[in-house]
């Protein structure tokens, strides 16, 4: 969750740089920064609005709000990628009645208010841009987290089963490989001159994986070519998110994306399709039916990530090698159930071994205790 200021337009103390600051910045980037040749904060405070309520990537949590006291703010949440496109029509429906009739009661801007049926007819005839390609200006607005009160709702940010292992692929080429850790990742394209610095207390930000520029070890011809015009349609990019059940994705790009994970049921191509909801890209249920099997009888061990393929066509049956550009995701939790997996069944095998060559048929094994690098003791076994 994240806070706005929210100070009136009208009031004594209202400082137009500072208080209408994430307002105006927006107003800019949708290019709609005077009204009539002069600034107005009232609109641009709308306008940010309506982008906000219109995005399903925003929610707004109306009992944290404070817009009674002298530096008042609203609250909003970024709202989960398995959450967003799953409401019911019925239901949203409600909720939006709801939100209004919240929103005559606790808020009394009549900036706001003024403004709503022109921005609302401005927003009508133009393409919402998602909230998240706002470029240099996102990375310049100052938010501030909220920790959760209640004990019983604590947030925790990331644990050792939510991580990434991305892996970028220019005609074969790996040009990029970086680990994530937490829920959430969105793989994108920005342009190096639209690329801001980072400030320090950004660093917890939503993470992202930034294609990089094709490097020069790549051979020239139409295939570099291809791949230079390719890029700039996978701006705004894919996000996947890891839940108990899996691993989602959902394409806000431009650029097609399709992708192979060894838990399709469909030997067809498999098409991430733009805006709609997210798709089920590694099935965390099947994976460990898989991994049992595996621990008790051995064979292949199962798969721990998938492939997605930007702007080309991609079957199970093809070379990812021969593409523009692909990006392999592995689950580093999941690799390691597997390795431990296979140091069991390994053991197992050799425990039966040696059993099946001793003259009664049966090993004894006695527990002893070996120091480990970290000075705790383990059990080891020995014959």
């Amino acid at each position: 969750m994240f806070r706005i200021p929210w100070k009136h337009a009208g009031k004594q103390d209202f400082r137009k740089d500072e208080d209408a600051a994430i307002f105006k910045a927006w107003a800019e980037f949708k290019g709609k920064l005077t009204d009539g040749g002069q600034d107005n904060p009232a609109a641009w405070k709308t306008r940010l609005r309506c982008a906000l309520n219109k995005s399903p990537e925003f929610k707004e949590v109306m009992d944290r709000a404070q817009l009674d006291i002298s530096e008042p703010y609203k609250v909003y949440r970024l709202v989960p990628i398995s959450e967003q496109g799953v409401v019911m029509p019925e239901k949203k429906s409600r909720e939006k009645a709801s939100r209004r009739s919240k929103r005559r009661r606790s808020d009394s801007d009549s900036d706001d208010a003024s403004d709503d049926k022109q921005i609302k007819r401005e927003e009508a005839t133009s393409q919402l841009v998602s909230f998240s390609g706002c470029g240099a200006y996102a990375e310049s607005f100052h938010v501030f987290l909220l920790a959760r009160e209640d004990n019983d709702s604590s947030v925790s940010i990331s644990t050792a089963q939510d991580s990434f292992n991305v892996a970028v692929y220019y005609l074969g080429q790996e040009v990029l490989k970086r680990q994530i850790q937490g829920t959430d990742v969105r793989v994108t394209y920005l342009p190096s001159s639209l690329i801001p610095p980072t400030p320090a207390v950004l660093k917890g930000r939503f993470p992202r994986i930034l294609l990089p520029e094709p490097p020069s070890t790549l051979p020239a011809g139409p295939e570099l070519q291809a791949l230079f015009t390719l890029l700039p349609f996978m701006e705004k990019g894919v996000v996947l998110t890891s839940t108990p059940q899996g691993v989602y994705g959902k394409r806000f790009c431009q650029g097609r994306v399709f992708w192979t994970g060894p838990h399709t049921t469909m030997p067809d191509l498999h098409k991430m399709e733009r805006n709609t909801e997210p798709v089920l890209l590694f099935n965390k249920e099947i994976f460990k039916q898989q991994l049992d099997h595996f621990r008790s009888n051995g064979g292949e061990p199962p798969q721990c990530g998938f492939t997605l393929c930007f702007g080309e066509e991609l079957s199970n049956s093809e070379d990812p090698s021969k593409k523009l550009i692909i990006v392999q995701i592995t689950l580093p939790w999941e690799e390691q159930q597997v390795q431990n997996a296979q140091s069991i069944f390994e053991s197992i095998t050799i425990l039966q071994s040696l059993a099946s060559q001793s003259p009664l048929g049966e090993i004894t094994l006695n527990l002893v205790t070996v120091p480990s690098p970290t000075n705790e003791s383990i059990g080891c076994g020995t014959f």
